[in-house]
């Protein structure tokens, strides 16, 4: 189980493919003040994904040194943002944490930096309202600094150019804290859908099939998985066994759901893990479960939906053991090949079969 878990986490890093850029993205150069970054997010022209908190990585200390280094005029690595042009909407590919601790010093008057003893310990402790009263010398070399950042000016709605971008995000956030795909397509593919998966994420009887392994770093684990049943649910037919593209695909492709398209998706998970819940897993967590036998038995009851609600707990927990003692879902065929297009169809045939009773 150890080593099938380690080939999912690796899969959830991984991207399938290598785009050319576009001959329509260019790339500049510019300096920017902390200041004038702050009144860009302020006015909503630097998007930062809410969400992005569940991303913030660097702690107190962390925090308040990048301050310190800002005031000591150090120099700061590059940042990198994409900018649709057309809309004047400016997204960070690289530099969040950065950018996130600029925001927290100018907006936040409350915010105490750590008390450290490798900075200017005028500032040790010292919330930054009482920073910008007592030494504004020090709180306008903030706001004065000027960082480089590299912008990538292309248009969010061509499909070429958000896959380009997803490849650079994964590129550039390769080294440090990797970022997950998932955690990427947060930041590229803000829309409905994305704010719907993040919804359903919420369901308490989802969250409680996974028991102590939910939790609020997950690095959007679960968030993947029910784009994964979605995606499969609805294109299963079309899946040439490159995971990280076809994902890609369906998040572009709905990214602006219409909301009875939301409603009606809404209805199939809700009825999904309710009968997962109240069934199969018998309002416990499971012990233990993979990303694919989960994908497989949430595909598997949404397909027989209206059959399975008219049956007991035991004819549907029959299934579902059936489901894991059946070829496709053994721990050595399972690792092989993981995501490889005959594997997947297989297993999402088998779990459709399965739950419909037939033997």
């Amino acid at each position: 189980m150890e080593k099938l878990e380690k080939i999912e986490d690796d899969l959830l890093y991984q991207v399938d493919s290598e785009k050319i850029p576009p001959e329509d993205i260019f790339a500049f150069n510019e300096l920017r003040s902390c200041a004038d970054l702050y009144r860009m997010h302020k006015s909503g022209r630097l998007e930062i994904q809410p969400d992005y908190q569940r991303n913030i990585v660097w702690t107190e200390s962390d925090q308040t040194r990048f301050i310190d280094s800002l005031m000591k005029q150090l120099p700061i690595p590059s940042m990198c943002f994409s900018l649709d042009n057309k809309i004047q909407k400016w997204k960070i590919i690289d530099g969040l944490q950065r950018m996130y601790t600029i925001i927290r010093f100018l907006s936040e008057d409350e915010w105490i930096l750590s008390k450290i003893s490798d900075i200017n310990q005028n500032i040790a402790g010292k919330k930054a309202s009482e920073i910008k009263t007592k030494y504004p010398e020090l709180y306008s070399l903030v706001e004065n600094f000027t960082l480089p950042i590299t912008i990538l000016r292309c248009d969010y709605t061509k499909k070429d150019h958000e896959e380009y971008i997803f490849m650079i995000f994964h590129r550039l956030n390769a080294g440090g804290l990797k970022l997950s795909n998932q955690e990427i397509r947060n930041a590229i593919y803000s829309g409905s859908l994305n704010d719907f998966l993040k919804e359903c994420d919420k369901n308490q009887k989802w969250k409680e099939l996974f028991g102590a392994k939910n939790n609020k770093r997950d690095r959007f684990k679960k968030v993947e998985l029910i784009l994964r049943f979605f995606s499969f649910i609805d294109n299963h037919n079309n899946y040439k066994g490159r995971l990280a593209s076809f994902l890609n695909d369906y998040m572009f492709e709905n990214r602006y759901l219409a909301k009875q398209e939301i409603e009606k998706k809404k209805e199939i998970f809700d009825a999904t893990i309710e009968l997962i819940y109240y069934k199969i897993s018998n309002k416990e967590s499971f012990p233990k479960i993979s990303n694919v036998v989960m994908e497989a038995l949430m595909f598997g009851v949404a397909k027989n939906i209206k059959i399975l609600k008219e049956q007991n707990k035991k004819t549907v927990k029959g299934y579902y053991n059936k489901l894991r003692q059946s070829t496709p879902f053994l721990e050595e065929n399972i690792r092989e090949g993981i995501s490889s297009k005959v594997k997947v169809i297989e297993r999402l045939n088998t779990a459709q079969k399965k739950f419909s009773g037939e033997k």
